[in-house]
């Protein structure tokens, strides 16, 4: 019992002041709030069509292909009024063929639940098959 110590009325309680490790904490969140860079990551670039409709030339206007990818995964070749069903397989033969006639775009339309595999894999037959450009469009059953 000798080495507790008694503590007096007039002993001072000593208080720890956290007011400068307060600010400190501040300088640094502000420190790392502004020298943080915020990284802007790029998506696929595609090419979507004027929402505009072209009144200058409706006669002029040829018939063109066009893909039609179902929410299902199915993929319909749609020339004029006519449509069919190719499937994924059978879109490079299909553009091959139309772009030895003419190259024009090729505009695939996709409908809304589709999966983008299916798209992607679509897109990329079309300019492997030799398509200057590819045109996607999102439709409504």
């Amino acid at each position: 019992m000798r080495n507790k110590k008694q503590f007096n009325k007039s002993d001072e309680v000593t208080d720890i002041n956290i007011s400068p490790l307060i600010d400190m904490v501040f300088i640094l969140l502000i420190f790392f709030i502004v020298t943080t860079v915020f990284v802007e990551e790029e998506g696929m670039a595609t090419n979507t069509p004027d929402p505009s409709p072209n009144l200058d030339k409706p006669d002029e206007e040829k018939e063109r292909l066009t893909l039609l990818i179902k929410n299902n995964g199915e993929v319909f070749a749609k020339f004029g009024a006519s449509e069919t069903n190719i499937g994924v397989g059978g879109v490079r033969a299909v553009v091959q063929q139309e772009m030895q006639q003419e190259v024009y775009p090729i505009m695939i339309n996709v409908e809304k639940e589709s999966l983008v595999d299916t798209y992607v894999r679509v897109h990329d037959t079309c300019i492997l098959a030799g398509a200057e450009g590819v045109t996607m469009k999102v439709v409504q059953e």
